[in-house]
Order: structure tokens, then C-alpha cells, then sequence
């Protein structure tokens, strides 16, 4: 009877193991359970933001491709603009060339006629200016622009002021006087002896400081001189020049 209460007691200790290890096992894996759960709930959360994230790359893509599709509108539209440009520039090109060649053949002389090739056109061109002021220069002075810096044709001489036509031609003169103080001066642009142009310049007050300039255009023969000269009508004021206000003149032939 002792022995069979003994081997019991064995049974039941056994049994309590067992079903020590059983819930063990079952708690642990009930932990894997709720741990499987949490990482689906999370795999759940991520597929909703992939699709969320999918759906926004798809109207991208859609947005994109109208995109591309008016991009290829207006390159083909601009293409067509610049091939029919092309065409328009190619088509007033040969034109000029036929123009060109139209114009060559008729300044071709005929067979046996001097020829009529124009001679080329030598240019003239001067400019000078005064190394310093003149106080007072009387009336009917002539005015002698000494530092010549350009003189194309060497048609003006420095010493005299007077420039003199080396062609016969349409010349353009230019000049510009300052005048300091108090005073006026009127200044004639002169061909040969004929008044052709002319400028006034006046200070109102004994420290000031006035300057003008006038520009004609004139026809003139071989030989015709030209020069700046005061009148009558000047008074008193110094013509003023120096690195700060040049007083000049100049001229050149179209």
C-alpha cells in the first residue's frame, strides 16, 4: 500500500512538471502571438501608407504626362515656327544673292567700253582742339586750333586754323567754344568769305562759365577753305580752354 501511494506521489509530480512546462510553453507562445500581431498591425499600417504613397505617385505620373504631352505640343509648334523661318531666311538670302548678281551684271562694262569701276574714296577727317585759352581775341579773330589729333586727307593746318577741301564733296563741321567770364562771344563757321554757321556763347556773371556748339553741313568745291572766326558783336570774354573743357574743331567729308 506504501509503495502505491509512493509511485502516486511520483505520477502527480510528474504531472505538475508537465503541465508546468505546458504553460510555460503557452505563455511564451502567447507572447509570439501578440509580438506576430503587433508586427501585422504595424505591416497593416505600412501597406495603407504604401498605397496612400502609390496613389500620389500615380496622379504625379498623370500630371507628368500631360506635362510631356504639351512640352511635345509646343516643340513641334516651335519646330514648325523655325522651319518655316529657315525657309523665309534661306528664300530673302537667295534673293539678296540674285540681286546681288543682277546688280554685278549690270555695273559689268560691255565688251569693248572703258571700264566703270569706281575709284576708291580716300577718307577726310579732322580733329583739333586749342592747347589754351585766348583772353580777349579781338573781333573778326580768326581762331587757330593747335593740337591736331587727326587729319585724314591733311586738309587742316594747325598753324592757320583753316581747314582747306582736298575733294569736292558734302563735308560735316563741328565745333565747340567755352568762354570765361563775364562776356559773350559769336562765332562764325566761314567758307572762303561767306558765313555759313555760327554759335553764341554768353557768361551772365563774372565767374561763369559757358559753352556751346553747333554742327552744319556744306557742299564744297576743291580748294574751299573753311575756319572759325568771332564777329562784330564779341565782347570782352576770353575764349577758355584746357584739359577739363577742350574748345575744338572738327569736320569730315560724307
Amino acid at each position: 500500500m506504501a509503495d502505491e501511494i509512493k509511485s502516486l506521489k511520483e505520477e502527480i509530480a510528474v504531472i505538475k512538471h508537465l503541465l508546468k512546462d505546458q504553460n510555460e510553453r503557452m505563455t511564451k507562445l502567447e507572447m509570439e502571438n501578440n509580438n506576430l500581431k503587433t508586427a501585422l498591425s504595424q505591416v497593416e499600417n505600412d501597406s495603407l501608407l504604401l498605397k496612400d504613397r502609390l496613389v500620389d505617385i500615380s496622379n504625379e505620373n498623370r500630371v507628368l504626362k500631360h506635362e510631356v504631352t504639351d512640352i511635345r505640343k509646343q516643340m513641334t509648334t516651335i519646330l514648325k515656327d523655325l522651319n518655316l523661318a529657315t525657309l523665309d531666311k534661306q528664300e530673302e538670302i537667295g534673293d539678296a544673292f540674285r540681286e546681288t548678281a543682277v546688280h554685278r551684271r549690270l555695273l559689268l562694262p560691255d565688251a569693248g567700253s572703258p571700264s566703270t569701276t569706281p575709284l576708291p574714296v580716300e577718307p577726310v577727317a579732322f580733329y583739333a582742339y586749342m592747347s589754351k585759352s585766348e583772353p580777349t581775341p579781338s573781333n573778326h579773330h580768326s581762331l587757330i586750333f593747335d593740337v591736331l589729333k587727326t587729319n585724314l586727307g591733311n586738309g587742316y593746318n594747325k598753324f592757320s586754323g583753316t581747314f582747306v577741301a582736298p575733294f569736292a564733296g558734302a563735308y560735316v563741321f563741328t565745333w565747340t567754344i567755352n568762354t570765361n567770364p563775364h562776356g559773350a562771344h559769336f562765332i562764325n563757321l566761314m567758307v572762303n568769305n561767306a558765313i555759313v554757321g555760327g554759335t553764341l556763347t554768353d557768361t551772365q556773371e563774372a565767374n561763369d562759365y559757358d559753352s556751346d556748339s553747333n554742327t552744319a553741313v556744306v557742299v564744297l568745291s576743291q580748294g574751299d577753305s573753311v575756319s572759325l572766326r568771332t564777329t562784330g558783336a564779341s565782347d570782352r570774354a576770353q575764349i577758355y580752354a584746357d584739359v577739363h573743357a577742350f574748345t575744338s574743331f572738327s569736320g569730315w567729308r560724307l
